[in-house]
């Protein structure tokens, strides 16, 4: 399947940056090196989508990009070079409302992109057990026995731990549509 068709063909639980992403990873330009504009074109595109899935995306990465993939159809002097740039030009008119949330708004529709995830316990599963407290090796989590735990967002690097460590299933990883949590740690319901 070429990456035009790969773009046309998106699922809804996919989201266009990682797979367009993937597609140039794998993509034979990478390999090859003859042409300045497949090659060097190839690893910039790489470099802005890569920020973008990071949250680093800027407001004028969508401008770049498409001045970068009209070079590359000009410039390239194979067909791969010029099918990068056609796929990269129709994902971004066909899903610009997706990388503006990813850069603007900072979200993952399809909750995909790992950067934009984050953990969050549920005060009606929470028992105030203290095992995520005990698995969270950076202290991102509040809370004492009884009480409904508190994930800090700041602090969390998202390794996971603390959701493993939990028996309640009361931890969960959630991407554009986050559940409603205490702010601070408040006391357990009664069972």
């Amino acid at each position: 399947m070429s990456m035009l068709e790969r773009v046309n063909s998106l699922k809804e639980t996919e989201c266009i940056v990682d797979v367009l992403l993937k597609e140039l990873a794998v993509n034979e330009c990478k390999r090859c090196g003859k042409c300045v504009f497949g090659y060097e074109g190839l690893t910039q595109l790489e470099m802005i989508l890569g920020d973008i899935t990071e949250k680093k995306g800027r407001s004028d990465d969508l401008a770049l990009m498409q001045d970068l993939c009209e070079v590359m159809k000009e410039q390239s002097l194979c067909e791969a070079g010029e099918d990068i740039a056609d796929a990269v030009l129709a994902a971004i008119e066909k899903y610009r409302g997706v990388f503006e949330e990813h850069i603007g708004k900072k979200g993952c529709r399809a909750g995909v992109c790992k950067k934009f995830m984050t953990y969050h316990i549920l005060a009606d599963k929470c028992i105030g057990c203290g095992d995520c407290l005990d698995a969270c090796e950076d202290d991102a989590i509040l809370g004492k026995k009884k009480f409904v735990h508190v994930i800090v967002q700041d602090e969390c690097v998202q390794c996971g731990r603390c959701k493993e460590a939990c028996d309640e299933d009361a931890i969960v990883l959630a991407g554009a549509v986050k559940p409603r949590c205490p702010r601070k740690p408040v006391p357990c319901k009664a069972r």
